[in-house]
C-alpha cells in the first residue's frame, strides 16, 4: 500500500475515534455546546476525509459502494487479509 493511502486511511481512523470518544463523553455531558460543537466539526472532517479515500481506494463500507457509477465494487480489489487494504 503506498504511503498516501495509509495516511489517507489513517486520518480517517483518527477522526473516527475523536468522534467516538466525542460521543461517549456527551452521553454524559448533553449540554457541553463547546463539545457538541467539536463534534460536529470532527464529524464534518470525518465525513470529508472518508469521501477522499474512497474516491482515491475505493469503500470503506457498503455505504462508500456507489453502484450507479461503479456496480457493486465492494468485491473489487483485495480483501484486508490480502495485505493491501
Amino acid at each position: 500500500m503506498n504511503r498516501d493511502r495509509i495516511a489517507t486511511l489513517r486520518k480517517v481512523q483518527e477522526l473516527n475515534f475523536t468522534m467516538i470518544e466525542l460521543a461517549l463523553f456527551l452521553n454524559t455531558h448533553p449540554c457541553d455546546e463547546e463539545a457538541l460543537a467539536l463534534y460536529n466539526k470532527v464529524k464534518t472532517m470525518h465525513a470529508s476525509a472518508k469521501a477522499k479515500y474512497e474516491e482515491c481506494y475505493g469503500p470503506l463500507t457498503y455505504e462508500g459502494v456507489n453502484t450507479e457509477k461503479d456496480g457493486w465494487s465492494w468485491v473489487k480489489g483485495p480483501w484486508p487479509w490480502e495485505g493491501e487494504c
